[in-house]
C-alpha cells in the first residue's frame, strides 16, 4: 500500500493484549451493576443486537463478561431509560452511545440501509397512505407497538415481507430506518417507537450532521476504535456498513495523515488497521494487571467479530451454529467461549430455564491445553454466571464411563 507513516510490528502475545483490552475485556475494572453498564457501553462504542433468549441475549452477555452484578435485560432497559443511546444501524443493528447520534443521522438522512428502499417500494404499492397514517398516530399517541397500531385498527394491510407481516409492522421498520421514528424503549423486548424529536436530546439533533465524506471517514475511524484490530483482507463480516472505506486510496490518505496505524501481526497473513495511539494502547495492555477471572464471551462480542483473525491470532476456530440444522453442528446450538487471561480455554453449549432456575451445560468441550469445567476459575465464573442469569442451579453433561 506504499509508504505507511505509523507502521508497527506486534507478536501474537502483544496483538492478543491489544485487542482484549480495546474491547474491554483488560484493564478496564468496570464498577459494579448500572454504573459499569453506562461505563462500559459507553468504552464499548457500540453493542450489537440480537433477540435470542437463551442464557439472556448476546448484548446482555457481552456486558455480563465485563461488569458484575448484571442481569439479562438490564444493559438495553437502562440505555433507553437513562437515554444513553439509541438502536440504530452500525455493523448491524445495534445500539449505539448518543454521542454518534450525528454520525448516524448522516446515515438516516442518506436513505439508511439499502434493502430498506426495496421494502418501501413494495409498502407504497400494497398501501400507499400507510408511512404518513402510521407516523401521524405515533407523533399524536406515541411512543406506540405494533400491538397499539393494531388495536386501533392502523396500517393492517396485508404485508408479506421479512419480519413484517402488516403494513404497520413494514412502515414502523421504514419510517425508523429513515430516522422520522427512534426506539423510544421495548418491553418483553418488543419495541416501542415515538417521533425523534421526542427520544433524541434536543443537544444531539442540533449538532450538525456529517457530510459523506465525514462519513466514511467516522464511521472507519469508529469501526476500529469498537473493534481494536480491523484486517485489511477478508472477513466480509467485521466490515459491514463500512465498506465503501474499504478502499486502498482512502485508507492510504487516513494513514498517511496518521488518522490510522498499520499493524502488522506475527503469524496474521492480514495486515490490520488499528487506533492512531495503538503504541500507547499497547503500553496501557502490557501493564493491566489481568483479573484471572474466566470470561464468557457472547456469541456477537466484538472480540469475536472477526473470524479470521480468531483463528490466526488467538489459534481459535469459533463459528455460531444457532442457525444450523441441528445434524450440521458440530459444538451446538449456542455456544459460548470461554477466555483466561489471554487464551480460549473452552466452549460450553447452554440453555437456561427461568422457571426452573436451571442452567443446562449440555456439553463443555475443553481447548487444547485448556482447563476443564472442573478447574477452580472456571466454577467461580459458572456460580457468577448462575447469579447473573438469577438462577439456582447448573446441571453439566454426565461424565462418560471409561471403557
Amino acid at each position: 500500500m506504499g509508504k505507511v507513516t505509523l507502521k508497527l510490528r506486534w507478536s501474537k502475545e502483544e496483538a492478543r493484549l491489544f485487542h482484549l483490552y480495546s474491547v474491554g475485556l483488560l484493564g478496564k475494572d468496570f464498577p459494579k451493576a448500572k454504573k459499569g453498564i453506562r461505563e462500559c457501553f459507553s468504552n464499548l462504542g457500540t453493542l450489537q443486537l440480537d433477540p435470542l433468549p437463551i442464557m439472556g441475549r448476546s448484548h446482555d452477555l457481552v456486558i455480563q463478561a465485563r461488569v458484575d452484578g448484571t442481569h439479562p435485560n438490564e444493559a438495553l432497559d437502562l440505555i433507553h431509560k437513562e437515554r444513553l443511546g439509541f438502536e440504530y444501524w452500525d455493523k448491524v443493528y445495534c445500539a449505539i452511545p448518543l454521542e454518534h447520534y450525528p454520525l448516524a443521522r448522516g446515515r438516516m438522512e442518506s436513505g439508511g440501509d439499502a434493502w430498506y428502499n426495496t421494502r418501501e417500494e413494495l409498502l407504497r404499492k400494497k398501501a400507499p397512505d400507510a408511512l404518513e397514517v402510521i407516523y401521524k398516530a405515533v407523533k399524536k399517541s406515541g411512543p406506540l407497538s405494533s400491538v397499539e397500531l393494531n388495536d386501533l385498527g392502523l396500517g393492517q394491510e396485508e404485508y408479506r415481507g421479512w419480519k413484517a407481516n402488516t403494513a404497520a409492522n413494514a412502515a414502523l421498520d421504514i419510517l425508523w430506518n429513515q430516522g422520522r421514528l427512534a426506539v423510544s424503549h421495548r418491553i418483553n423486548n418488543r419495541k416501542y417507537y415515538d417521533i425523534t424529536e421526542r427520544v433524541i436530546p434536543k443537544d444531539y439533533l442540533a449538532i450538525e450532521k456529517h457530510s459523506p465524506d465525514e462519513m466514511r471517514k467516522n464511521w472507519l475511524l469508529k469501526r476500529v476504535r469498537d473493534v481494536g484490530l480491523l484486517p485489511l483482507k477478508g472477513d466480509q463480516e467485521v466490515w459491514a456498513s463500512v465498506r465503501t472505506a474499504r478502499n486502498e486510496t482512502f485508507i492510504k490518505k487516513l494513514l498517511g495523515k496518521r488518522e490510522l496505524a498499520w499493524v502488522e501481526i506475527e503469524g496474521v497473513r492480514s495486515p490490520c488497521l488499528a487506533p492512531a495511539n495503538a503504541a500507547d494502547l499497547l503500553d496501557r495492555a502490557k501493564s493491566a494487571k489481568p483479573d484471572g477471572k474466566a470470561k464468557f464471551i457472547a456469541p456477537l462480542d466484538p472480540l469475536v467479530w472477526s473470524r479470521k483473525l480468531l483463528a490466526q491470532l488467538w489459534d481459535f476456530d469459533y463459528v455460531w451454529e444457532v442457525y444450523k440444522p441441528k445434524r450440521q453442528r458440530k459444538w451446538g446450538y449456542y455456544v459460548l467461549p470461554v477466555v483466561v487471561g489471554d487464551r480460549f480455554v473452552a466452549r460450553f453449549d447452554g440453555k437456561y430455564d427461568q422457571k426452573r432456575g436451571k442452567l443446562t451445560v449440555a456439553s463443555y468441550h475443553k481447548e487444547p491445553g485448556g482447563l476443564p469445567h472442573t478447574d477452580p476459575s472456571i466454577e467461580k465464573s459458572f456460580e457468577r454466571f448462575l447469579v447473573y442469569l438469577g438462577g439456582e442451579k447448573i446441571k453439566f453433561p454426565a461424565r462418560k464411563k471409561k471403557k
